[in-house]
């Protein structure tokens, strides 16, 4: 018997300099950089309790629109142990809100955000905090103007993402 997939709907990013945000933060940590061609902003994990053509069915008929923005600042996320690019983007939220009904997903808050690493540790905690601190001088990306259902395959070198269908704004 197969496991069903674990889906999720998102916006794919660009950067405009990746690896000089790299360069910059990597001294401070230690983690593995996600894939440049998967960032993303997740609109809504699904999990493996969604059938994927079901899911695709019910966004086909959706209003998928959003405002396309950059992403202004990074963050670290303590709790998951995330380092992040953001967006200050109400209208990600109201997608999120649109497409809660069709798909029977539960009222949340959105954070819209990108993770960059999934922290292991530290090489040097005080100098990433301090660096943290110092707001970008330019927005670090964008968000393009699409929408896209993913599986995620976990495997020992981490999830990796398999786009199942795509939609332009």
């Amino acid at each position: 018997m197969s496991t069903p997939p674990r889906l999720f709907i998102a916006v794919p990013v660009r950067l405009y300099d990746y690896q000089q945000m790299q360069h910059d933060f990597g001294p401070f940590l230690k983690g593995r950089w996600r894939d440049e061609e998967t960032l993303h902003v997740t609109v809504a994990f699904l999990g493996t309790q969604f059938d994927a053509q079901k899911t695709i069915a019910a966004l086909e008929t959706s209003d998928r629109s959003f405002e396309i923005t950059e992403l202004t600042a990074w963050d670290y996320f303590a709790q998951s142990r995330v380092f992040v690019a953001t967006t200050r983007n109400q209208t990600l939220q109201n997608l999120y809100d649109r497409l809660a009904p069709p798909l029977n997903l539960e009222s949340a808050p959105l954070v819209p955000h990108v993770t960059l690493m999934r922290v292991k540790g530290f090489n040097n905690a005080e100098g990433f905090y301090r660096r943290l601190e110092t707001s970008p001088v330019q927005p670090l990306g964008w968000l393009e103007p699409k929408i896209i259902l993913y599986e995620s395959l976990l495997s020992p070198q981490g999830a990796s993402y398999r786009p199942l269908k795509e939609w332009q704004l």
